[in-house]
């Protein structure tokens, strides 16, 4: 149930609608918009953001047995909320939740340029043995095997001593 919930409010969409919530809060201070405490759109960031960030901090801790960043940030949240700083507390999830979408962003953008840099390893080779070409898988190329590399192809194999 934990996952479903960090699931649920995990994403850019809830990240925007997080980031939604901090901007009207922002904007309730710089207008001198006076609403109670619990009134506070910020409270909506504190939900949305903070409440992944705070399992994930209870998870590593209880279950892996691991202080993580996510505690440190959780603790933060928290003694923001206990000193009346509502909006201090928002601003701390929302800017993890974002950190947290960039971080996943640019791991898989690694990902996708190594599956690219793999992709650009040739499967087969051409072997030229008593005057015939023949293409075999890259396994099968030996030392002292004469090769054809034709403009554009990429070497099978690299070079040994």
């Amino acid at each position: 149930m934990i996952d479903e919930i960090t699931d649920f409010l995990f994403g850019l969409k809830m990240t925007i609608i997080s980031g939604i919530f901090l901007l009207i809060s922002i904007i309730f201070m710089i207008f001198g918009i006076e609403t109670p405490i619990y009134l506070n759109p910020a409270w909506g960031t504190v939900i949305i953001s903070g409440i992944p960030m705070l399992l994930l901090a209870m998870t590593r801790l209880i279950r892996e047995k691991w202080i993580s960043s996510a505690l440190l940030i959780a603790i933060a949240m928290v003694a923001s909320l206990l000193i009346g700083e509502v909006f201090a507390a928002g601003e701390v999830a929302w800017i993890m939740a974002l950190g947290a979408l960039l971080e996943d962003w640019t791991v898989e953008r690694a990902k996708k340029g190594l599956r690219n840099l793999i992709n650009l390893t040739p499967q087969t080779g051409r072997r030229i043995s008593d005057g015939t070409e023949k293409v075999i898988p890259v396994d099968e190329i030996k030392i002292g095997d004469t090769l054809r590399i034709l403009p554009g192809e990429s070497v099978p194999v690299d070079s040994q001593s």
